[in-house]
């Protein structure tokens, strides 16, 4: 009885939350262009930011390239890594940045004055000597370099915006973007090109009244989450998401094809956590978490066939995806009636769970 009931609380605040988020909103919405990548690392409107590049396909031994970057502190359970502070929670940066070849290693946390250049309109993200990421929308160059490895990119993001999240405290968007450019690593260079989303976030929280932590007992309880994109074809991304609280995430589909439709399913997703790897991986807070191994998605389609993936995490991860992780993984299944399969990214925090 008490964990049915439970589980409808659970529900119910997922519900709630939805909706004050609009992350429930069948249609995406404009955004303004010179707000794109904007850090706020002063003023009260906004007083964290997050961005990434995600490339879900890079040649071997690669496969998948992130780099979530989060400036100051949103005030949410799920993202707030209160263990690597600088200075203030406002004047904190962190970055997680990799590839398969190189996971587990590059979480770092920054002086978001001393260690970095943050342009405030966003046209000049300067993260130590890891990243840059210079342009106006919809043109960047996006470089980063770490040991034995860099990254050079000329990328070009179509006016096709997703608006995952849409809230009076909380923006969270992407856009795709074709890309071209050079991989080092070892010292051998290679040319890549292909198909990448660049992702942006604004959040308020209490800092803007006083930069400390947020309370625990102010966070928003997200506890859960997980976002994961693969490349359907050499023009198309699939983007799946699920959030939640209590371990019960509310999954949602967001479809983009440069030469045809953009289709956003946040009603009637199915995502299923089929198995969990055996040995935890540890934070470097002590904290531990059995991420998964398998995941199973359905996404409706109306009148066609649905999309049915079956997902596989399998490289080592990179610790800093908020107090989660983020990885590669194999998926395969149907899309359009037809067999699609191969390489992604994920990311995934699981607090619930785990007793975070």
């Amino acid at each position: 009885m008490g964990g049915a009931v439970r589980r409808r609380s659970a529900a119910a605040l997922i519900a709630a939350a939805r909706r004050f988020l609009n992350g429930g909103a069948e249609t995406d919405a404009p955004f303004p262009h010179r707000e794109f990548l904007r850090p706020h690392t002063t003023g009260r409107r906004y007083t964290a930011a997050h961005w990434n590049v995600v490339i879900p396909d890079l040649p071997a031994p690669h496969r998948f390239l992130g780099c979530a970057t989060l400036v100051g502190r949103p005030g949410m359970r799920a993202f707030d890594i209160d263990h690597a502070v600088v200075g203030s929670p406002r004047t904190t940066l962190t970055l997680a940045v990799g590839t398969a070849a190189t996971a587990p290693d590059w979480f770092s946390a920054y002086h978001v004055f001393d260690d970095c250049d943050l342009l405030p309109d966003g046209s000049r993200l300067r993260v130590a000597d890891v990243l840059t990421i210079a342009g106006q929308f919809p043109s960047y160059r996006i470089q980063i370099r770490r040991p034995d490895f860099a990254l050079d990119l000329e990328a070009e993001c179509a006016d096709r915006i997703t608006r995952f999240i849409r809230s009076p405290v909380y923006d969270h968007l992407g856009y795709p973007a074709t890309y071209r450019g050079t991989l080092r690593w070892h010292g051998e260079s290679r040319p890549v090109e292909g198909l990448l989303s660049l992702e942006y976030a604004r959040i308020s929280s209490t800092t803007a009244i006083a930069d400390r932590p947020v309370p625990r007992a102010l966070k928003m309880p997200i506890d859960v989450f997980t976002w994961q994109v693969i490349k359907l074809g050499p023009r198309t991304l699939l983007m799946l998401a699920g959030m939640g609280m209590g371990g019960r995430m509310a999954p949602a589909a967001y479809l983009k094809d440069l030469d045809g439709e953009d289709r956003r399913q946040v009603r009637g997703v199915r995502l299923d956590v089929l198995e969990y790897h055996d040995e935890p991986v540890i934070a470097p807070d002590g904290a531990r978490t059995r991420l998964p191994r398998r995941f199973r998605w359905l996404i409706p389609a109306g009148s066609g066939s649905p999309t049915e993936l079956s997902v596989v995490t399998d490289s080592h991860v990179i610790y800093g995806l908020g107090r989660g992780w983020l990885g590669g993984m194999d998926y395969e299944g149907t899309h359009n009636g037809q067999p699609v399969s191969g390489t992604g990214y994920y990311e995934y925090v699981g607090l619930a769970r785990n007793g975070g």
